[in-house]
């Protein structure tokens, strides 16, 4: 087992050790662990090597001794135990929003309900609402739930959620007496899916009526169910277009808090922080004596003031850490005045000056050559990189070497009419199933780079893949990696490759790697991002559009930058067109050599 898979396998122990009643801290210590795995910043081999897993915060020595075993064998007869003594439908009732174990384990032992289809017979026959702890709005967002969990295991793409998130907002800042409105949650940090919306909103002085804004929010027409509704608190479930979605539509939970405007900037860090971030948070306002939840920071003589965020960290002696970096990794070490090493300056989010990996109508895109150029130039953009299909992907026009050199010719002429953009030759060459490429090293050798990409036989063993494309790599023309893993988000998991060892590779010969900026892929993820920015590697930003509307895609690929730590000097195309001109012009020169 690699990280990933090692983090579920104690994810999954946590889990079953909770409906089993087991210790808390044991089912905690679980939890830190994964967590700890999937947010390592270097390669779980070297600890492993190196004997250091135990150092790692939230892994200890029988823990480690957990993991070296799931990561010879991929078995560890704990879990084999705790799988054969739960009922495999349990875990399913763990999807439905708001059930956790403790409400799984008593409808198992006061029911015997033992998967969603015993779970759903229940409801409709009103046996949960007789249940204790549960009741008649339960069992019927239980049902609703049901129904959610099978139009996609509710979660959605991050644009399909940021619409109807910025709608809702929007409406909620134009409701008299409302101050103002935020997104938090994982949404806020910059989560690639979600399973629901976290809104904030603070009445102005002297307003105390929360009605008019839970009505508005309420009572937005694509509400289709209303979970709740308090002085507080609303909740609602929407159902909103999704073009990634089989239907074209998804369904996705919202919650609203109204909370007084002197609370508004504790409620705002602590919906937004994950869970790991709030806890390092509220320790370092114990160390202090003074206590942090969602409503204040206050010292033994009352509440400190904080009127923004940046408050709550300065009071902590910390400096302010930017959303996308709180995912309690070691981010609140960092940000520690005295000692903390210190918080990188994240990438603006205007910072790209070009693209490369983009499609036109020669392959599988929608617009001409020009017609893209000038998409881009209207973006604010100084160069633009094109990167077509090669010619054993015909199922997307893969263009042939003939059709390459007629493409150069063309991206002449336009650079020789178009004013205020840069066309560069590129091409998105396959990585065929042995590592060498679709192109021979003569035609390769015209382009200003090459993006080198899998696209078929995805189902090659670990090994197998992990050689191909290192192997690809090795090709001195090679500029860049594109979406390392293949994945699709909420559709096809990426493809089995020891990633570490891409990155290595990468590494050693000094090929960039792509952050893919389509929002169904965003891949790399940020985790693997801010390794290979600690490895020295060069990162390059591409939207991978196929219509001059998915340039502006390169907004989700900066924030997967900023999550990973990325300052704009660990990004290539926050270069200017001069300076990209001259890295590409020398690394070609240093083939020639």
């Amino acid at each position: 087992m690699d990280a990933v898979e090692i983090a579920g396998a104690l994810n999954e122990i946590a889990t079953l050790m909770e409906l089993k009643g087991e210790n808390v801290f044991k089912v905690n210590a679980h939890r830190r662990a994964a967590r700890s795995l999937e947010t390592l910043t270097d390669s779980l081999d070297r600890h492993l090597v190196d004997g250091t897993l135990a150092e790692v915060e939230g892994i200890g020595k029988a823990l480690q001794t957990k993991i070296e075993t799931l990561h010879k064998t991929g078995r560890l007869e704990e879990l084999d135990s705790l799988r054969s003594q739960t009922p495999p439908g349990l875990l399913d009732l763990l999807k439905l929003p708001g059930m956790g174990p403790k409400k799984v384990k008593s409808l198992y032992e006061e029911l015997q309900i033992d998967g969603l289809a015993a779970l759903k017979a229940a409801c409709e026959s009103g046996k949960i609402a007789k249940l204790k702890g549960f009741g008649a709005k339960t069992q019927e967002n239980i049902l609703i739930g049901i129904s959610f969990l099978k139009e996609g295991e509710g979660r959605v793409h991050r644009p399909v959620a940021l619409d109807i998130a910025r709608e809702l907002a929007t409406l909620l800042a134009q409701v008299p007496g409302v101050e103002r409105v935020e997104i938090a949650g994982s949404l806020r940090r910059g989560r690639e899916t979600v399973k629901d919306i976290d809104l904030l909103a603070a009445l102005a002085p002297g307003q105390t009526d929360v009605g008019p804004a839970m009505d508005a929010f309420t009572g937005h027409p694509k509400v289709i169910h209303l979970g709740g509704r308090g002085e507080t608190k609303s909740s609602v479930i929407l159902e909103v277009s999704d073009p990634g979605a089989l239907n074209g539509k998804s369904r996705i939970g919202a919650d609203l808090r109204v909370v007084p405007r002197d609370s508004f900037a504790c409620a705002l860090a602590y919906f937004t922080g994950c869970k790991d971030h709030n806890v390092k948070m509220r320790g370092l306002a114990i160390e202090r004596g003074w206590k942090l939840n969602e409503y204040e920071l206050a010292s033994p003589k009352g509440p400190l003031p904080c009127a923004s965020e940046a408050d709550i960290y300065r009071h902590l002696g910390m400096n302010w850490v930017p959303p996308e970096l709180r995912e309690g990794t070691n981010e609140c070490e960092a940000a520690r005045l005295e000692e903390g090493t210190g918080l990188p300056e994240l990438i603006p989010m205007n910072a790209l000056k070009g693209v490369f990996h983009n499609h036109t109508t020669a392959s599988d895109g929608s617009a001409s050559l020009e017609e893209m150029a000038l998409a881009a130039k209207e973006l604010g953009l100084e160069y633009f990189g094109i990167g077509d299909h090669s010619q054993s992907l015909t199922i997307a026009n893969g263009l042939t070497p003939q059709r390459v050199r007629e493409q150069w010719a063309e991206i002449d002429r336009l650079n020789a009419k178009l004013k205020g953009i840069r066309i560069f030759k590129g091409s998105e060459v396959d990585i065929l199933p042995d590592g060498s490429l679709d192109f021979d090293n003569e035609l390769l050798a015209g382009f200003d780079y090459v993006v080198a990409s899998v696209h078929t036989h995805m189902n090659q063993p670990r090994d197998e893949m992990t050689r191909r494309i290192c192997k690809a790599l090795s090709n001195p023309y090679v500029t860049m990696l594109g979406h390392a893993t293949g994945r699709l988000l909420l559709r096809r998991e990426g493809y089995a490759v020891d990633l570490d060892a891409v990155l290595r590779e990468a590494a050693k010969q000094k090929v960039m790697i792509e952050i893919n900026a389509n929002p169904w892929r965003l891949d790399i993820d940020w985790v693997h991002c801010r390794r290979a920015r600690d490895m020295g590697i060069l990162l390059v930003i591409n939207p991978d559009a196929h219509a001059p509307g998915e340039l502006a895609n390169i907004r989700y690929g900066l924030e997967v930058a900023r999550r990973g730590w990325c300052q704009a000097s660990d990004i290539f195309n926050s270069r200017s067109l001069a300076e990209v001109s001259a890295y590409l012009a020398e690394r070609k020169a240093k083939i020639k050599m």
